[in-house]
Parts: structure tokens; sequence; C-alpha cells
């Protein structure tokens, strides 16, 4: 099944094979904390579109068109350069991973409608914007119950790889920022994410990814953000894969490429403390004092009386769901903003970018004001699960 794509140059206002990234190993705690960038009128924006379709053996399959922008993942986390960058995939509105290509395998849906974005980003992480509207992409996919992946699917077999004989060669290249990007390159292997789940053609297919001898991805490029690893040593091995899954080998050995790393308690502990995530460290994100970067600061200090408020933004939350769904709510820098959140969960509500944590449950709602004075966009979700409820934008 093949999703009708939403292309938008900004976005509006207001199993054996496929195990992709875990849509929640990736959640990004801190991406709103990263000022936006806006496009100037005098440069070339880039446009994005998506497709999404259902793949034959299992999950989903990412598909994005790119003009007027580079992605560059060998630069991630480094220092914003006009036209490039990466981007960021969100799920009914919660982050779960980076993308650093333009096929992306996303290892499966809950059943009903589901909202696919992709956003454009930095270098840095901050968002790009045009006329103050993010430049991104939206899909709405309907997925169906769970099924049986028999066709094309030869995940347990093996096949000889023909000549030229490919090989493989793997690097881990660690994050600026934190966590670990996988290189991985094939020789003699042209990668051919469209032919995915598909019929054999020698010489062409994609990769998979195992962590501690369990399958953790799918790769269709040569650059992929490694999930949050515990301390300690991980065995990271990739294989060259045939379109239809099957394992290519030569005298009867899989063409792999194996990496050891290790993970120091430091690291890990990093990690976790920044919402278990690799990304959660990203550039800006929480340093180990707690403390951040690009002007966040300690929300006390915008701490503001309701009754002063110019605007009021009130949230519902049913079920750890926002009933009026996930929205972009903008405020005038230096105003005064109020909230009023009811929910039937135990959470914080987290405003990132101001440091404010502010306690809800049921039957004890969270009211509170502070004055917008840091412009920008900056998420705001709950804290414990990391559901991303609305974007804020000050400007």
């Amino acid at each position: 099944m093949v999703v009708v794509t939403l292309a938008l140059m900004a976005g509006a206002c207001g199993a054996d094979d496929g195990a992709g990234q875990s849509d929640d190993a990736h959640t990004d705690h801190v991406a709103g904390d990263h000022a936006a960038i806006e496009i100037g009128e005098d440069v070339v924006a880039p446009r994005i579109a998506i497709e999404v379709t259902e793949d034959p053996v299992e999950g989903w399959n990412l598909a994005v068109m790119l003009s007027d922008f580079r992605l560059a993942p060998e630069n991630v986390s480094g220092p914003h350069v006009d036209g490039e960058g990466h981007m960021h995939l969100y799920i009914d509105g919660r982050k779960v991973s980076r993308i650093y290509s333009q096929w992306h395998h996303i290892k499966s849906l809950e059943a009903g409608q589901r909202e696919i974005r992709v956003e454009l980003t930095a270098n840095d992480h901050s968002p790009l914007t045009m006329n103050g509207d993010t430049i991104e992409a939206v899909n709405t996919v309907l997925v169906g119950e769970s099924r049986s992946h028999e066709m094309g699917h030869a995940g347990n077999q093996e096949r000889v790889a023909t000549e030229p004989r490919p090989s493989l060669s793997l690097g881990i290249v660690e994050d600026p920022a934190g966590g670990w990007n996988l290189h991985a390159v094939p020789e003699n292997f042209r990668l051919a994410p469209e032919n995915v789940s598909g019929s054999h053609v020698d010489g062409e297919g994609h990769m998979h990814l195992y962590i501690d001898g369990q399958k953790a991805a799918r790769l269709y490029d040569t650059w992929y953000q490694l999930p949050p690893l515990e301390a300690g040593t991980h065995e990271v091995r990739v294989d060259l894969r045939s379109n239809d899954h099957a394992l290519l080998t030569v005298e009867g050995v899989a063409i792999d490429a194996v990496a050891t790393l290790e993970v120091s308690h430091e690291q890990a502990t990093a990690h976790a403390v920044d919402g278990g995530s690799a990304q959660d460290a990203e550039a800006g994100g929480h340093t180990h004092d707690g403390t951040t970067g690009h002007g966040r600061a300690n929300g006390a200090e915008f701490a503001a009386d309701v009754a002063d408020a110019d605007q009021t933004v009130a949230l519902q939350i049913v079920n750890g769901e926002l009933v009026d769904g996930f929205r972009r709510v903008r405020v005038a820098v230096g105003s005064v903003v109020a909230w009023s959140v009811t929910a039937d969960v135990t959470d914080e509500i987290h405003i990132h970018g101001y440091d404010i944590l502010q306690p809800v449950a049921d039957g004890q709602p969270a009211s509170f004001a502070f004055a917008a004075e840091i412009p920008g966009v900056f998420e705001v979700e709950l804290e414990a699960s990391g559901q991303l409820l609305l974007l804020l934008e000050v400007s």
C-alpha cells in the first residue's frame, strides 16, 4: 500500500527483517532547545516531500525527496552550514529517530491512523524554517492489524555473491554531542532500498545491523545512528543482504564486518539521564551537570503571575494523549503566557528552552505562567512518557 504524499516546503502552521529503530529508542528531549534557523528570502529554500510504503515483509519504508538541501551525516552535531544537515522523524508527534539518508525503514506502526512527519534540521539540530514555518513534510497512514509476511522473504536463506565480489567496511564514529554514528560502506555492491523485499538482482540489496547478536535494523544507506547502549563491550555487526533479504556469502562465509564498541559507565549514564536516548545528548542539550546550552536557563527566572497573562494555553490530556492533538502555538517575545493543564496521568509538563517543569496528576491540574523572553521554537512534552504535546514558537 502506497500512501499519498503531502509535500510541504514549510510545515502547516497551526518478522525477521526490517527491525528498524524502536519507536521509543530515539526520542529527542532537547530538539526544542535549539532556536530555529530562518532561511533568508535571498536563499533558495529547501523543499521536502515524503512517501510511506508498506513493506511486503515487515514494517514501512519511508522515502524522502529533497531539493536544494544536502544530507551531511559526517557533519552531524557540528556547526551550522547553509544548505546542509539531516532530518528528524516524528510519529504521532513523538521524535523517534534522526534520519541521515533519503530512505529509512520503520519497523512497525500501531494499528490505526498514524501521522508521519519529517523535519529538516541543521547540523547542530536546529529546525529550519521559512517565513516562520518549519520546513517539513507530513503523511497520515492507516495501519491495519498485523499480518503474516511470507511473500518474497528469504531472510533465513543464503545466496552466493556474484563477481565482482562485494566487500564491506565498518566504522563507528563518536557523535560530538553524545552517542555513536555507524558508517558501513559496501564495495562492488549497490544499495537499492527502492527494491527492498523484491526479487533478487545480482549486485544490489541492502544491509542488516546486529548489536550483540540481536537484529537491530535494516540499513538503506551508509550512515546510521546507533541506539543507546548499556555500559560494557558490545559487538556491532553489519552484513550484506539481497533485495529478498537472503544473506550474501562468498565460499560459504557471510559478507559482513564487525566492530567492537566499549561504552563507559559515564557514557551510558549520560544517555540515561538525558532520557535514555543517544539523541538526548545532541548539541546544545543536557550536559552532565544538568545544565544546557543554546540559551537555556533556569525556569524560575521566567516565572510570572497567571493574572498578568497576555495569552493562555489550555491542554487536556486523556490516557496520556492530548485531546485536541499535536499543534503549534505562537506567542510574542516578551509576552506572559499562562498554562492550564489537566491530565489523568501523573507526570510533569516540560517546556524546553526555559527549563520549566510543572507536575500534573489526575485531580491536580497544573496552572502556571512565565514570560516568553527567549525567541525560538521549543518542544512542550510530558517529561516521563516523552509524549510531545506541542511546539511553542516565540517570535
